[in-house]
């Protein structure tokens, strides 16, 4: 793993930002595992879309995954902090430690009619 300076900074006092201050620019390239069921179908969903229907606004994955985790995260902020957004942090601390049990999935709830 490639680590600026910034990586190896000692954990910021309560109530800062932690990590590098992030790039200017709108897009930033980040890995994240996907469940490979729910990525092979967004994948061929971009994938047609992109092709044979330009006036859906889908060109790439990203335009499926950017406003799917927008309205996420819109959620939790208004379920866990008042509607706020939550504080920047800009390096996340590692995933998970080995052994410990993944989180429980969050539930799915039906659109209201």
């Amino acid at each position: 793993m490639i680590q600026s300076p910034d990586d190896t900074a000692p954990p910021p006092d309560k109530g800062q930002a932690t990590g590098r201050t992030p790039a200017n620019g709108r897009r930033v390239q980040r890995t994240v595992n996907f469940d490979r069921e729910i990525l092979d179908r967004a994948r061929a969903a971009a994938t047609y879309l992109a092709r044979n229907e330009p006036s859906s606004g889908i060109r790439s994955l990203a335009d499926i995954v950017n406003p799917a985790v927008a309205e996420r995260v819109a959620e939790l902020e208004a379920k866990y902090n008042d509607g706020l957004p939550f504080q920047p942090v800009f390096r996340m601390p590692p995933g998970r430690r080995a052994g410990q049990p993944a989180p429980p999935a969050p539930e799915l709830t039906a659109p209201a009619d």
